[in-house]
């Protein structure tokens, strides 16, 4: 092969050139035949593309300098919103129909306050329906002085667009729930304190009380579940009551889930096992790993289930009906047949019979249902008591 020369050796260097630059916001620049056209009319086409490209850079001026002012509304539109004025007013049960005008001229005709006194109106939207848009029917609006949010105070009780409005301070919150005052408070959450008792919302229809007593073992022992059934079908109507055994039982349900310690036995090789059954029996035995699931009850048959504590029964059986529970005295059994004689007895349970016919027929006369109305209510058999008529 024949030997590399030195000249062959070195490698080829490019010249040092400048870069070219492109410009890339430059119009494209014509072609032969529209400079051939441009030619036989007599225009100019360099010229024509000098006035485009000046036409071009003053739009990219005036794009940034409208881009600046919007960022600069913007800044100041943020500024208003939280710099909000010390003296605001609330107003309520406004008409769907107002406007920021109409709040403006009811303020500004009934006080002294003139129109540059009012710095601010918030009056929340709801979203357009059918295209047509109106407020929630609260506003807020803001003043410079305190003179005139006094004198805006006193309007309350007065009419716009036809609506008694209620006017106060923004920062009185009087008659405001106690559940919205507190902080970090759920708002679908009741106040019942903790107890052993726990009402279940959001049952499916197919459910009983073997699988929610099944689903909510794992909180704690369970004394009762009682749940709402229809009359007519016997199926869950949706809800329903759970009596724990233990108050700690009812938080974890109302919790929505369980924490259980599990021990695991750790794994062992073939060969240790052998180990350990040839070995002395006092060797010691390693120690059991340890470890926390959980298990939740949030959902029940696919749904998500509502869990609160329930109010004492004893307390909810006064509300509804206006006195105390009755309490349940167990009746002592006593053998009739030892005390009296069998003709004695019979004496009684004819007695007996005849009050409880006499009852019968004072409930049927006191009922505002007849017989039969009572019998088509409950879907009972009517005999019929006509009689058969024959026409010849």
């Amino acid at each position: 092969m024949p030997e590399q020369t030195e000249d062959n050796q070195k490698k080829r260097k490019l010249d040092d050139v400048p870069e070219i630059e492109i410009d890339v916001s430059a119009p494209q620049p014509p072609s032969k035949k529209a400079l051939r056209k441009a030619k036989k009319k007599g225009i100019d086409l360099q010229a024509a593309a000098a006035a485009a490209k000046a036409q071009s850079s003053d739009a990219e001026q005036n794009t940034t300098v409208d881009q600046s002012t919007e960022k600069e509304k913007k800044k100041k539109k943020k500024k208003s919103k939280k710099e909000r004025s010390e003296y605001g007013i609330w107003i309520g049960n406004l008409a769907y129909s107002t406007t920021k005008n109409d709040i403006r001229k009811f303020i500004t005709s009934n006080t002294t306050c003139p129109d540059t006194g009012i710095t601010r109106i918030h009056l929340p939207m709801e979203p357009d329906k059918d295209g047509k848009s109106r407020n929630k029917g609260f506003a807020y609006v803001d003043f410079a002085t305190s003179k005139a949010m006094e004198e805006a105070i006193e309007l309350s009780e007065k009419t716009l667009l036809g609506r008694r409005v209620l006017i106060k301070n923004a920062q009185d919150f009087e008659g405001r729930p106690e559940e919205h005052q507190e902080t970090g408070k759920s708002k679908g959450k009741t106040s019942y304190p903790p107890s052993k008792r726990v009402f279940i919302g959001n049952l499916a229809f197919d459910a009983t009380k073997e699988l929610v007593e099944e689903h909510f073992s794992p909180c704690g022992t369970i004394n009762n579940v009682h749940l709402a059934t229809f009359e007519d079908s016997g199926k869950c109507k949706g809800y329903g009551w759970i009596d724990f055994d233990s108050v700690e039982a009812g938080e974890n349900a109302v919790r929505g889930f369980v924490t259980v310690e599990e021990t695991d036995d750790d794994v062992m090789d073939e060969d240790e096992d052998e180990d350990v059954e040839n070995s002395d029996s006092d060797a010691a035995e390693k120690p059991k790993k340890t470890r926390t699931r959980k298990i939740s009850v949030k959902r029940f048959m696919g749904r998500v289930l509502r869990r609160e504590f329930a109010e004492d029964p004893t307390t909810r059986y006064k509300k509804r009906f206006g006195k105390p529970k009755p309490s349940k005295k167990k009746k002592k059994k006593t053998n009739e047949s030892e005390s009296t004689p069998t003709v004695a007895n019979g004496q009684k349970e004819g007695k007996a019979s005849a009050q409880k016919k006499a009852k019968k027929k004072d409930a049927e006369q006191t009922s505002r249902y007849s017989k039969d109305t009572v019998q088509r209510l409950t879907g009972a058999i009517v005999e019929s008591q006509g009689k058969k008529i024959t026409f010849d």
